[in-house]
């Protein structure tokens, strides 16, 4: 920057110097500079002047374009911490998800093998109740041929009383006649 001022400086002590000698009326070149010393020094001071405030405000520019590049770099420091943040949480929830899945698949197999278990334990019993039904048929056969069979032990125990009866009765006769 002091380089700036130190090279305007002496520019403009090099226009002062040099006059309006250079221009002529048929050059078609217009001569901005004032034919007057005393004058040009003043328009040399505020010309100065004007490049110190220009510097001054580009230095101001850079200055703020440093400070918002700053805050720019910054924003963008915590924008990308925040990513990998919700990176983070990203795949912890998919971890959580995966754990999910895995109890819910292990439910699943669990719910199926105790349906299973259930198919066989209605089976058993479906089996069992027709083994049921088959004893007491066999239980109700039984009693029916063990009633028969009481009703012809008691036909026999007749028959062999009444014939003990007639066989006692004949039986003395024959030993008064005898």
């Amino acid at each position: 920057m002091e380089w700036l001022r130190e090279h305007m400086r002496n520019h403009i002590a090099g226009a002062a110097s040099t006059g309006s000698t250079d221009a002529k009326p048929t050059d078609k070149v217009l001569n901005f500079r004032r034919s007057s010393p005393g004058p040009a020094k003043g328009e040399a001071t505020a010309a100065v002047n004007l490049v110190y405030q220009a510097a001054d405000m580009i230095s101001g520019l850079q200055d703020r374009a440093t400070q918002i590049e700053a805050r720019a770099g910054e924003l963008v420091k915590r924008a990308i911490e925040k990513l990998h943040i919700a990176e983070a949480r990203i795949q912890a929830a998919e971890i959580d998800r995966r754990a999910a899945e895995a109890g819910m698949n292990e439910a699943i197999a669990r719910v199926q093998e105790a349906e299973h278990a259930v198919q066989r334990a209605q089976s058993r019993i479906a089996a069992a109740e027709t083994q049921l039904a088959a004893a007491e048929l066999r239980a109700a056969a039984a009693e029916t041929r063990a009633a028969e069979a009481e009703k012809s032990l008691r036909r026999i125990e007749e028959a062999i009383r009444t014939r003990m009866i007639e066989t006692g009765q004949k039986a003395p006769r024959k030993s008064a006649a005898a």
